[in-house]
């Protein structure tokens, strides 16, 4: 039993090393891969008169990216800027898809809870 652990262990750091040789990297998660919105807000400012893409188009433009259902939407305030995120639930599973509310523009995933 002892020599067979010895050896599975043996593959694996070969195995490692010849991935790690040849640039391979497997996937890791990944946290929020999206870009910035282009509007940026203040605390005063009414959230649904900024937006100039509605929610309907916001669905479109997300279920083009990402093919699913639409479980969720809503325009938040997200790390200074304003965004469509809307919930989707894919093949791959549920992911949150961003989308720009001045130009529509897609502007990446998100992990969700």
């Amino acid at each position: 039993m002892r020599h067979i652990l010895t050896l599975l262990g043996l593959i694996l750091i070969t195995n490692n090393i010849a991935y790690a040789q040849c640039g391979y990297h497997p996937p890791q998660p990944q946290a929020n891969l999206r870009e910035k919105s282009s509007v940026t807000i203040t605390v005063d400012q009414n959230l649904d008169e900024l937006a100039k893409v509605t929610k309907k188009e916001a669905k479109k433009i997300a279920t083009k990216e990402y093919p699913g259902k639409v479980k969720k939407v809503e325009l938040v305030a997200d790390d200074g800027t304003l965004v469509w995120k809307l919930e989707v639930k894919g093949n791959e599973g549920q992911k949150e898809v961003f989308v720009d509310p001045a130009n529509g523009h897609f502007l990446g995933y998100g992990l969700t809870k």
